[in-house]
């Protein structure tokens, strides 16, 4: 999740490194996350409950942050929506603010929510879709105007990846300075969200995070896959497809906090003018692994979990290849990666599936 610019490669029709694969992929390849921000839905419904009535004239503002393709973003837009229209007529405009950085593929994004049966435009009066390119590590609306605000399953990206991890790609498999650079950068980047989110919102909104996390051992559940895929880059390395420099810039620029990571803002006064009303830490369950379980498909279950990759952590990974190389080997490299990826999955089926850690946290602006 690397700001870029657009570039030849995507104009051609292709995927630039570094960049999301575009036409909805991700959308078709998130069931994990999908799943994890449903466990944020009931304090989300109950934050829509306090978003109270502008001032005549003005918009409730409801924030999506971090909403990648717009999948994972229509069932929670369309139920904040149906519980503020029960309480304020639809003669008051709501707009609705998907943001992400500028690499995003928004064009995606907007072709789901105006096409998609379950967009959140169905069935509703008064409500205005935007989108906003912008890291949310910097500010992006007005200052208080935002009603209600939700970011799920993004906050736990970090604005740079502040070190290379010594044989590995994985923040929790890191160690010494390198491990403490992560928490470092995770700390002032989750310091950054809050203080801009405490100026955008106005008194008394709510805003829900629900973000990758780990439990206080440290463990986000996903160490399995991260090995695996660790494991295939370093084949690749032996075999001379993958040059030693290229697989030492890889780091997934990811840092999944601890409760008390995630509360440390609010307990030295950091996140000033802000209130946690409630927290929890979930386990998910692996729905990925359901699904192998319900059909015993392991082909299946190896591609989807290939893809999950694929989609979130790929493009980060393969923007440190050398730029001399062409089009053609990089997409070689690619499916060599893929593949191998894919073999090792199908070989230990149970190993590479994730109990991902999420915390959700609900949280007040003064006022």
């Amino acid at each position: 999740m690397a700001e870029t610019t657009r570039t030849e490669a995507e104009d051609s029709g292709r995927d630039a490194p570094g960049v999301m694969r575009r036409g909805g992929f991700y959308n078709r390849h998130s069931l994990p996350q999908h799943e994890a921000a449903s466990y944020a839905e009931p304090v989300l419904r109950q934050a829509a409950e306090a978003v109270s009535a502008p001032a005549s004239g003005q918009t409730i503002v409801i924030a999506d942050y971090g909403a990648a393709q717009g999948r994972n973003s229509l069932d929670p837009m369309r139920q904040a929506i149906g519980i503020i229209r029960r309480r304020i007529p639809d003669a008051v405009p709501i707009s609705v603010v998907h943001t992400d950085i500028p690499a995003d593929d928004f064009s995606a994004l907007f072709a789901l929510v105006e096409n998609s049966p379950d967009s959140y435009l169905r069935d509703t009066a008064n409500v205005f879709p935007f989108a906003a390119g912008r890291t949310f590590y910097r500010q992006i609306f007005p200052a208080a105007s935002v009603s209600l605000g939700w970011s799920a399953i993004a906050v736990h990206w970090l604005s740079a990846a502040p070190a290379t991890i010594e044989g590995h790609i994985w923040s929790p498999r890191a160690d010494g300075p390198a491990l403490a650079a992560f928490a470092r950068q995770s700390a002032r980047d989750w310091r950054d969200f809050l203080s801009h989110r405490a100026a955008e919102l106005r008194p008394g909104a709510r805003l829900v995070v629900i973000g990758g996390a780990s439990d206080e051992a440290g463990d986000s559940g996903a160490n399995g896959l991260m090995d695996m895929a660790n494991e295939v880059l370093r084949d690749l390395v032996a075999a001379g497809h993958l040059s030693a420099d290229e697989y030492r810039r890889m780091a997934i620029p990811t840092y999944n906090r601890t409760p008390a990571e995630f509360a440390a803002p609010f307990a030295d006064g950091a996140a000033s003018g802000l209130t946690v009303l409630h927290r929890q830490l979930d386990v998910l369950a692996d729905p990925l692994l359901a699904q192998y379980r319900e059909t015993g498909d392991l082909n299946a279950f190896a591609a989807s979990c290939t893809g999950f990759f694929e989609a979130a952590f790929e493009p980060c990974l393969f923007s440190s290849l050398a730029e001399g190389r062409g089009a053609a080997e990089r997409q070689s490299l690619l499916r060599q990666f893929r593949d191998g990826l894919k073999a090792k999955i199908a070989a230990a089926p149970q190993e590479a599936s994730c109990a991902w850690r999420v915390f959700t946290m609900l949280i007040a602006k003064d006022g």
